[in-house]
């Protein structure tokens, strides 16, 4: 059987960190700067989840599992961009949700940092707070979508052991 591991987080919360070292990785940000030369472009989601899907799907012709990275946070689209890579996968497949806790503050921290240190990451800081707002209701109603995934897992952010550190030779 088949895996496709999904990222669901705000923007900042360290999905792309995450996923650095997993292959293959589909991730709706690198869609953007290879569709649309900008990362910050939003407008053409439909183009960007559509590609998203169909690599998804023939990835699965020669890995067993495949990594998604995206905030998937909206509720009105989860379930259904979801579906959709199942419909048109010829491979029977599973799907484990991988939760990354959201801190608002953090994330503007985090991506106001790597904009700083010139990393190519999307300029997402005015949608963190509305994000924020999506995953609380994402994650109330979790329960009610428990069947369509086999597992759910919450994951540490890797960034939140290093800030733990950071503050801990601050406080020496």
């Amino acid at each position: 059987m088949k895996k496709l591991v999904v990222t669901l987080g705000i923007t900042g919360s360290g999905k792309s960190t995450w996923l650095n070292n997993k292959n293959p990785v589909v991730e709706t940000d690198d869609l953007r700067i290879e569709l649309l030369n900008n990362i910050d472009d939003i407008n053409r989601e439909r183009l960007i989840f559509n590609t998203a899907a169909k690599r998804i799907s023939k990835l699965f012709g020669a890995y067993d599992t495949v990594y998604f990275g995206a905030t998937l946070v909206d509720s009105k689209y989860r379930i259904s961009f979801l579906q959709s890579i199942k419909d048109m996968c010829k491979h029977k497949f599973v799907i484990e949700m991988i939760i990354f806790p959201g801190i608002p503050e953090l994330s503007k921290e985090r991506i106001a940092k790597a904009l700083k240190d010139g990393m190519q990451r999307a300029d997402s800081i005015q949608f963190v707070d509305e994000q924020y707002e999506q995953y609380l209701h994402t994650i109330s109603i979790l329960d009610d979508e428990k069947d369509f995934y086999r597992m759910i897992k919450r994951v540490d952010n890797p960034n939140d052991e290093a800030r733990k550190i950071n503050n801990r030779v601050e406080d020496i």
